[in-house]
């Protein structure tokens, strides 16, 4: 079971990883980050109840589910982007996205401290691995403000505190489709009440940009989102979070194949940091199956 937890993780992150480029597109036909996020969750809603139809899932929540629900949705998914999006005004694009990908360490922290997890010494050395893959691709121009790394960090823990919440509270025993399903709703309201108080909402000139923005959810709130539930329900929050460290690893090499970026020493090196520490994971995950089924 375990191992399909990590092939879920790591075809999410894979998805996610490619979606920057497909976004950048998006960006040139004048839609602004914030708009991007609402139209992507706005846009996987019809698609998602589809899908939960055909599986016959049950859409019925307790109380308690949808407090957590609402709570995970607006503070780890709503909240999150929006800082994140807002960090890239003050500080490179490339250096606020290293800085949110320290929320491993976050989900490692809050696990410890609130809810007394024991994490083995080679599980800490494949996180400080994953680590410091990821800050290999920090931007090092030394361009910034200390309220944009203030806002990326942010973006971290409260995205940490999403796939805490998802794990711990419960969230994890509904199928992936019906809590993506939930999701895009509070997140596509909460985004259109923000867009709409700060008036940063811009509507596409052309119906082809429409249908880019249905691709991008297509590959970003369904598929991604769906298979990242069903990897932290197999996996658990921090061995989840290890294995998106291969999200930044992909969109490395996107950018280099679709947007020509520049390869550095660094990033090589990073990707290998990365790469192995997955790898190790991997192994580590297989050789627990195995006791398990002895």
């Amino acid at each position: 079971m375990r191992h399909r937890g990590v092939f879920f993780t790591i075809l999410s992150a894979v998805l996610f990883g490619i979606t920057p480029a497909f976004a950048k597109l998006i960006y040139g036909d004048g839609i602004n980050s914030s708009t991007l996020v609402f139209f992507r969750n706005f846009f996987a809603i019809l698609p998602l109840f589809g899908l939960c139809l055909l599986q016959h899932c049950s859409f019925q929540i307790t109380l308690r589910q949808g407090v957590h629900l609402i709570l995970a949705a607006v503070i780890g998914q709503s909240i999150t982007a929006v800082m994140l999006y807002t960090s890239y005004n003050y500080i490179p694009i490339a250096t606020a996205t290293t800085l949110h990908f320290f929320y491993p360490i976050f989900i490692t922290l809050i696990c410890i401290i609130l809810f007394h997890d024991q994490v083995t010494m080679p599980k800490l050395i494949a996180l400080a691995a994953a680590t410091l893959g990821v800050a290999c691709f920090v931007d090092g121009s030394g361009n910034g403000s200390m309220q944009g790394f203030s806002l990326a960090l942010a973006s971290a823990f409260t995205f940490a505190y999403y796939m805490v919440a998802v794990e711990k509270s419960g969230l994890n025993r509904l199928h992936p489709f019906v809590i993506t399903f939930y999701f895009s709703i509070i997140v596509s309201l909460s985004l259109l009440f923000y867009n709409g108080c700060t008036q940063q909402f811009t509507l596409p000139a052309e119906w082809l940009t429409y249908g880019k923005m249905f691709l991008f959810s297509l590959f970003t709130s369904v598929a991604a989102m769906g298979l990242l539930q069903l990897g932290i329900r197999q996996l658990g929050a921090g061995d989840a979070a290890i294995l998106c460290m291969f999200e930044p690893l992909t969109a490395f090499v996107s950018g280099v194949f679709f947007l020509h970026e520049e390869i550095t020493w660094f990033k090589l090196l990073g990707s290998i940091l990365i790469l192995g520490a997955v790898t190790f994971m991997i192994a580590m995950n297989r050789r627990a199956e195995k006791k398990t089924n002895l």
